[in-house]
């Protein structure tokens, strides 16, 4: 598992910000403000390395809602607009958390996340290594967001960011290993691997050929992927595809 710096996040949004300026700038936003998130939650952390403290989660989030508004995509931007007046938004988190369908549900996992990411960091020390091997986080329970080449392939956990390998050349969704993929010119570091089988894809960032890269970050940078995904047919892969 690698865990997030941070602060490298935050300056990699800013030396890619020219390949997506308004994407990358409510990215570092969301960096900055999930940062406070999660040093909250490193010093106010219970006794049980599993339980969400939504209370504490719940007090960020007017705060994660005005930046939403002033950063966000307009869609997202419009929807967190909408919900100021909402009052139960620890239900909201903790139904997220246990994976109860939710149309809030981008909104709560942005915030869960920087919480969730120092669970699994715990857990880890206190408990021990997660199995490898499966299409779900072994601390979560979600599907992959990306995957990452570190001299084997590792998937990139959408919720917690943890990271565990996965057998190469398959697809996390259906198990075919009926890959194909496409590269970018402009950041040959990061590629679309797409599944024949079940028409899903995900972006997979090769840190070996590219070291100062923070999967997250330059899985966003590299939109234009996407687009060229979605033109030849390919739907990006949805975290609660895995092991279908």
């Amino acid at each position: 598992m690698a865990a997030m710096d941070w602060a490298r996040a935050i300056a990699r949004t800013e030396e890619l910000s020219a390949r997506a300026p308004e994407l990358l700038a409510f990215t570092r936003a969301v960096l900055r403000f999930q940062q406070d998130i999660y040093r909250r939650a490193s010093t106010a952390a219970r006794k049980d390395p599993q339980r969400l403290d939504t209370l504490l989660l719940a007090s960020f989030v007017p705060d994660f809602l005005e930046l939403v508004e002033k950063h966000g995509p307009r869609e997202l931007a419009l929807q967190a607009q909408r919900m100021h007046d909402r009052q139960d938004w620890e239900a909201v988190l903790r139904s997220c958390w246990q994976q109860a369908s939710d149309r809030h549900d981008l909104l709560a996992r942005l915030i869960l996340q920087p919480h969730v990411q120092f669970l699994s960091e715990r857990w880890r020390v206190e408990v021990g290594l997660f199995e490898d091997g499966g299409p779900s986080c072994p601390f979560c329970a979600r599907g992959p967001l990306l995957s990452v080449d570190r001299g084997r392939r590792l998937l990139h956990c959408s919720l917690c960011s943890n990271e565990w390998a996965f057998p190469e050349k398959k697809c996390p969704g259906c198990a075919s290993e009926k890959l194909r993929t496409r590269r970018l010119r402009a950041m040959s570091h990061v590629h679309v691997e797409a599944c024949e089988a079940c028409g899903h894809y995900l972006k997979t960032v090769d840190v070996k050929r590219e070291p100062a890269a923070v999967p997250l970050v330059d899985e966003i940078a590299a939109a234009e992927l996407d687009q060229a995904a979605h033109e030849e047919g390919w739907t990006k892969f949805e975290p609660n595809l895995a092991g279908m």
